[in-house]
């Protein structure tokens, strides 16, 4: 049983695009979850943290994000990756509650394609996705906040990972291109997981960087742009950040898996200042026909 609920693991626990490891063929790994994101902080262009205002008033932004991972391994060193989510937000002045600015729809979809191009200790995958924003940013009312950049973009990631013992490590470089004025990235993940017995604890982190920066004309701490409620959470053009968290999960079966997590930023320039938790199941489908065939005796070439 111990045998079964590690490969479990190894086969959820490292999907949907986050590491190097890919489901098997035919099997299919859903992610369904939710998110509660939340910032009253903007960091400026020079890293200083100062408060989160809105037209000059202290405020916070929260949402609220339902989202659907799912992998699919489309051969011995394939898979397709999809992910989609419902989000809803609201920018609130701190003293008095009222919402001054609120917005909710489907948010970025991404679709992408990874290869896992050695199978040997330290796997090794090449990812390569699109980002397309299935709402617009332009011509928002006075009292609409924007659901993200809304911006398209394509995403290039070399994904790396082993295992030792009950530990696992993995790390992730990358570049996002991002279109119109939008900067490009550069983007690192990278975790430490523990398995023990029915549970697991991974630490993680997540970074993006842009490549272009503010200039020193552009170093406010509230984001100007219409519908960006003044926070760098949204409509951030060239935001620099590194995120740290960490994920408690438990195996209810070698098919679903329980997982919870909590992320923290820890340091950014024209980016938001903010904590995420959440909670998901994780599924595992086999959809692969087992082989009942009886197995063909063979027969020496001698006739013995």
């Amino acid at each position: 049983m111990k045998s079964l609920f590690l490969v479990g693991f190894l086969l959820t626990t490292v999907a949907l695009g986050d590491y190097a490891w890919i489901p098997k063929p035919e099997t299919l790994v859903l992610k369904t979850g939710w998110e509660l994101f939340k910032t009253e902080n903007n960091y400026d262009s020079l890293g200083t943290k100062s408060d989160l205002t809105t037209n000059n008033v202290a405020s916070s932004l929260s949402q609220n994000q339902v989202f659907l991972d799912a992998e699919y391994g489309l051969g011995d060193q394939w898979s397709g990756v999809f992910r989609t989510s419902f989000l809803s937000a609201q920018v609130e002045a701190l003293n008095s509650g009222f919402s001054s600015l609120s917005g909710s729809g489907l948010f970025d979809t991404h679709l992408g394609f990874k290869w896992q191009f050695k199978r040997e200790k330290p796997v090794l995958a090449l990812e390569a996705g699109l980002i397309l924003p299935p709402y617009s940013t332009k011509n928002l009312g006075t009292e609409e906040l924007a659901l993200g950049d809304g911006v398209s973009g394509g995403q290039l990631r070399v994904h790396a990972g082993t295992q030792v013992k009950k530990f696992s490590f993995s790390i992730s470089p990358g570049l996002l291109f991002r279109f119109g004025r939008f900067s490009h990235q550069a983007l690192l993940d990278a975790a430490v997981s523990l398995v023990l017995k029915k549970f697991y604890f991974r630490l993680f982190q997540s970074s993006q960087f842009s490549m272009t920066k503010d200039s020193a004309g552009n170093q406010g701490a509230e984001n100007a742009e219409p519908g960006s409620g003044g926070s760098f959470s949204r409509l951030a053009t060239n935001p620099d950040l590194i995120n740290l968290g960490l994920k408690v999960g438990a195996f209810l079966s070698p098919r679903f898996k329980l997982e919870t997590s909590a992320s923290q930023t820890v340091w950014g320039q024209s980016a938001s200042d903010g904590f995420r938790i959440g909670v998901a199941l994780i599924t595992n489908l086999d959809f692969s026909t087992p082989d009942h065939r009886e197995p063909i005796q063979e027969v020496p070439l001698n006739g013995e």
